[in-house]
Parts: structure tokens; sequence; C-alpha cells
């Protein structure tokens, strides 16, 4: 062969070389960032040509489901057949705005192109089964999550019930909230229209409030306080504490914090002071006990604790560290009863009453708990992956918490008619101070319990009229509905 036949030969060569080295970065290696450029059509196209996966509660009832469209491009449409009811958990599929919540998370399972279901659709290919996507249960009890949207009707807020004993989440509502179905509507103009309704709402329906946003504890901190005075040593349920019965002042602070209405404490122990929620005395134990336990404690009960997961992401509940603290005993008091600097959210407040429940043990939360493939083969399962998130503190320490929290129910701020009937309870009210211009937020935690069944509710409730800010209490606006929800989940009583 001579020179010239060589080098084109060559310069051939490499051109196939090139087109195939091409071809394959673009097939395979690049092939997901094509797939995600918002201007790929047939990427919207495949994902409503076959049915997406079920999402439904541990009882079945369907919360998420694929219906067909009567159309031709788009097949299929995502239906929420409860809406408002479970809309913060599992989001919407749009072809508008995307994926969001469970239905983004969970979108390669549901849609079947996660890689546990491959097995499956290469099985239903070879059989010639039409494609579809995976199911996803929840932990969910489609009863306790009724009677929290039934009971926070007309009521801003949020609920969160969980069995303190496994971590499974029970119920989880927030409102105000939305209709999914009408951003996830594959007509253009619907979809857009809701969409553009929830970005103009200043209320912001479309976040799950629940794990998504902070808001001061108030009182119900008063918990982890003594659960950190108990567990240390520092003190004990009965002896006094030899705090002011009338309130705490610093040396040379020109404040002093006072009780509810500058109420005298009947006792300065800490079982007779959570039981009449008194700041003096849980301000002079949260500031003897110092910044550094205090932040230690507030970590253990879940506090400062990024990456949480559930699989819905978790805001992380803040206490301030101890070199922000200082030797600022006022704000340390302050932050030891719910105020200052602390903020939760609704989930770990639930958290903070399953600990006291579960002898000091707090179960990692939980919202899956299982999926299943095209073929009915379950691929994953949430009872395999329970694990202990943290030790808050040793079970006697639980156990005395028990004591003094049964306590508020029977004799404390709880015992207006909150008590559920044959069952072991305890509780803590609060009442979180925003500022002169703003109600203050009622709070209410517990946990309830009859024979094998278990639950631990946090429940929030705000309210803007200015003419009840002198009312608003733990007990009279969040206990009712706590006390229903666990009602549904003991299945005892009214709903």
């Amino acid at each position: 062969m001579n020179q010239p036949i060589r080098r084109v030969a060559l310069f051939c060569f490499l051109l196939i070389v090139t087109l195939l080295v091409s071809s394959n970065y673009l097939q395979v290696v690049n092939a997901d960032n094509y797939k995600a450029r918002a201007g790929n059509k047939r990427t919207t196209l495949d994902a409503l040509a076959f049915p997406r996966g079920k999402i439904t509660t541990a009882d079945g009832t369907v919360i998420a489901q694929s219906l067909p469209s009567g159309g031709i491009s788009y097949k299929f449409q995502r239906n929420y057949p409860l809406g408002p009811a479970y809309a913060n958990i599992t989001g919407y599929k749009s072809i508008d705005y995307g994926s969001r919540y469970l239905e983004g998370i969970l979108d390669g399972y549901l849609q079947g192109t996660d890689s546990s279901e491959s097995v499956a659709n290469f099985m239903d290919t070879i059989t010639g089964k039409s494609k579809k996507g995976g199911d996803v249960q929840l932990t969910l009890n489609n009863a306790v999550q009724q009677a929290a949207v039934a009971n926070m009707k007309g009521r801003k807020g949020s609920v969160v019930a969980l069995d303190p004993t496994t971590g499974a989440i029970l119920a989880m509502y927030s409102d105000p909230t939305f209709d999914p179905n009408g951003i996830a509507s594959n007509d253009h103009d619907t979809s857009v229209a809701a969409g553009k309704a929830l970005e103009a709402s200043k209320d912001k329906p479309n976040l799950n409030h629940t794990v998504g946003e902070l808001y001061p504890p108030g009182s119900i901190f008063k918990v982890v306080t003594a659960g950190a005075a108990l567990d240390t040593g520092a003190f004990t349920e009965s002896d006094p504490t030899g705090a002011d019965a009338r309130g705490f002042t610093v040396p040379g602070a020109a404040y002093t914090l006072t009780n509810e209405n500058a109420s005298v404490c009947p006792g300065t122990d800490l079982k007779r002071a959570l039981a009449a929620s008194c700041n003096s005395v849980y301000g002079f134990v949260g500031a003897k006990l110092g910044p550094t336990v205090m932040n230690q404690y507030a970590q253990k009960f879940g506090f400062n604790t990024p990456g949480l997961k559930i699989p819905l992401t978790v805001t992380p509940s803040s206490f301030p560290s101890a070199d922000k603290i200082g030797s600022n005993q006022l704000g340390l008091a302050q932050d030891s009863i719910g105020q200052g600097d602390t903020q939760v959210t609704p989930l770990q407040a639930a958290m903070v009453a399953a600990a006291v429940a579960n002898g000091g043990t707090i179960m990692q939360p939980y919202l899956v708990d299982k999926e299943t493939a095209p073929n009915g083969h379950v691929t994953y399962k949430g009872q395999d992956h329970r694990h202990v998130l943290s030790q808050a503190v040793s079970p006697q320490t639980a156990a005395v918490l028990d004591d003094m929290m049964q306590n508020v129910v029977t004799n404390g701020t709880a015992s207006n008619g909150l008590a559920i009937d044959g069952a072991h309870m305890g509780a803590k009210t609060g009442t979180a101070q925003q500022g002169d211009k703003q109600n203050p937020l009622a709070w209410f935690i517990s946990y309830a319990s009859i024979g094998d069944k278990h639950v631990a509710v946090a429940v929030l409730v705000q309210t803007d009229n200015p003419n009840l800010r002198d009312d608003i209490t733990g007990s009279g606006y969040a206990g009712p509905v706590a006390k229903a929800v666990m009602e549904a989940a003991l299945g005892v009583g009214q709903h």
C-alpha cells in the first residue's frame, strides 16, 4: 500500500474512532445531563407514557396515583385522591414545575428507572407486560392523619405523630396546605395558574412546615432542661432547686425572668415547677447547669443535628453554642425555657416527647414503610433500617421525666380534660412568645400508650387574631388536637 492510501485509511480510521467515542459519550457518559435538561420534552413524554407507581399509607389508602388522561402525547396524569391532606408529604409531579417532596425524592422508583427495579423491568420486557413504576407504601396511618386534618380545620399550624418505639411517622400535617391536583394537571394553563397561586401566598402552603420551618418552642423545651438537670445529677425531681419562686434575676442585670402573669411558682422543685410551667425555676436551673451542659443535652435530644432525612430533608433545630452564650446567664436562662435563640421544628418537638416515652432513646424517624417493584417483589423495607438516633437520657432519668409529665396531665397545665381514659399519658404545654406585635404560639407535646400501641405527638397552633392574644394557651389551643390524634392512633375515643 502506497503512502497516500495509508494516510487516507488512517484518517478514515480516526474519524470512525472519533464518531464511536463521541456517540458513546453522548449516550452513556453524558446521557443523564441531556435527559435532565428542562427543554427535553422526550423525558416528559416518556414519564407520562405509562403509569407511575402509587403512593399509599400503611393501611392501603391511595394518596398518589396515575390515571389515563385520554390524551395523545400525555397518556397518563398524576392524581392525588385526598389532595390537601397529604400534599406536603407527596408533593407533586408536574409537567411545568417538575417534582417536589416524595414525588421528587423517590422519582426513580416511582418512575420505574431505579436500579433496584432493573430485573423486574427486564422480565416485563421479555414477557411483554406493559411498563409501570414501583409502588411506595408509607408509615402513615390514614385514620391518624385524618384526625389531624379534621381537628386542625380552621387553625394554622402543624401536627406530627410517631411511634416512639420504632420511629415510624403515623401522621404529618401542616395547615395551610394546597391541592396538588391543580399543579399536577397536564393542562398547561391550569398547572401554571395553580403554581402562581402557590408562589403568591405569604403563608407558604407548599412548604412542609413540620420539617421545614423553625419556631420558638417555649415551655415544651423545659422537658429538655429537666432531662439535663436530672441526668447530670445536679438536681432531683422533688428537692428544692434553690430558685426564687417569683422570678430569676441575674446580678447586675436590669431584667427579671418572671412566671406567666407574674405568678408565684407553687414549689421550686423540678416536678411542681414543670406542672405549673414556672419560668423562674427552669431559667434558674438552665443557668446553673451552664451553656456547655445545656448545649450537650439539647444535642442529645436531637437539636443541632444536620443531615436528618426521613427521607424528606429536616431543617436542624437549634440551641446556641456555649461560645455564643458565653457568660450571659440571663440569655442562657431564656434559651433554657425555649425562648431566646432556641428554635425547633414540630418533628423535633415530637421527638422530645418520644424520647421520654421510649426510655430515653430516640429512634430515627422514618416515613417509607416499603417499596414494591412492578413484579410484586419488595425491594425495600423500612423496618430493616430502623436505628437509634441518639440516647437523650438514661432509662432511669426517662422514668423520672415520665412521672413529671404524667403529673402535668393530672395536676398541671394539661389537667383540663386532656387525659385519655385507660392510657398511660404524659404531656407538656407551651406558649412561645414571638415579640410584641405577634401572637404567641400554642404548643402541646405528649405521648400515650395502651397495651402494645404507642404514640408521641407534637401540635403547634398559630393564630393571627389580635383579640385572642391574652387567651392563647398550649392546653386550650393545641391540647384538644393532640388528644384527638392520640386517640386515633390508640384506637379509642370519638373521631
